[in-house]
């Protein structure tokens, strides 16, 4: 079933934009905080946030939402947190669809054996990059396979080191669809912190070490230019 509803817990720079993409895609969106900060900043954006704590039975959430329709955004600043929160939610709710933000891969393996659903790193709900795909309509459907059912597509971030083959060139110099079968969404250039550039605004981009480019393709294919990337051979 195609969910209907999300509840995203926690209310940061990346949950942020989690509400701010996905209000418009499902009928009931609701956002719970943990903390006073977070819940006079909500207030304050307009949100009517609800309060919870990692001891919560969760019957707020059966309130509120139909539950086999429900998507959950464990978006919680801090990674601890997210994978208790994880294993309370699953320990509850045995086939809720849960999406678990992770800082590093040690935390996306954590936020799996958590049972998360889906681990996706923060640098894929950065800003704009799910606008910009919802903003085309074949697109949004990819987006859902993405991150909702068992497809092959997934999304993936790539540091350019300083050995990288990518380090130096530009991207008009670089023909990802044509030579690697992949879609570059993103770039974080690393000298302007973690301001995201559009594949299509950033084409006269000099890319340097530190920069990461972010990804959408098959699985097999994404590795293959991870491994490129790490100076293996492939």
């Amino acid at each position: 079933m195609k969910p209907r509803c999300a509840a995203i817990f926690g209310y940061n720079e990346y949950s942020k934009q989690i509400v701010k993409q996905i209000t418009s895609t499902f009928d009931n969106v609701g956002v719970f905080v943990i903390d006073d900060v977070e819940f006079l900043e909500a207030k304050n954006d307009g949100i009517n946030a609800g309060r919870f704590d990692l001891s919560d039975d969760w019957q707020s959430i059966e309130a509120l939402f139909d539950v086999e329709s429900l998507v959950v955004f464990c978006a919680l600043s801090d990674d601890a947190e997210n994978v208790f929160l994880t294993i309370s939610l699953r320990a509850t709710f045995e086939k809720l669809f849960i999406i678990a933000l992770a800082q590093d891969n040690e935390s996306m393996m954590k936020m799996k054996s958590a049972s998360a659903d889906k681990v996706m790193p923060i640098l894929q709900i950065a800003a704009n990059v799910i606008h910009d795909i919802l903003s085309k309509p074949i697109m949004t459907q990819v987006l859902h396979d993405v991150l909702y059912e068992d497809s092959p597509l997934n999304i993936m971030e790539i540091e350019v080191g300083d050995t990288s083959p990518f380090n130096g060139l530009y991207l008009h110099d670089l023909h990802f669809k044509r030579d690697f079968d992949l879609i570059l969404l993103a770039i974080v250039d690393q000298e302007m912190g973690t301001t995201f550039s559009f594949a299509s605004k950033g084409h006269n981009h000099h890319i340097d070490a530190g920069d990461i480019l972010v990804f959408m393709g098959y699985t097999d294919k994404l590795n293959v230019i991870k491994q490129w990337n790490d100076g293996v051979s492939v």
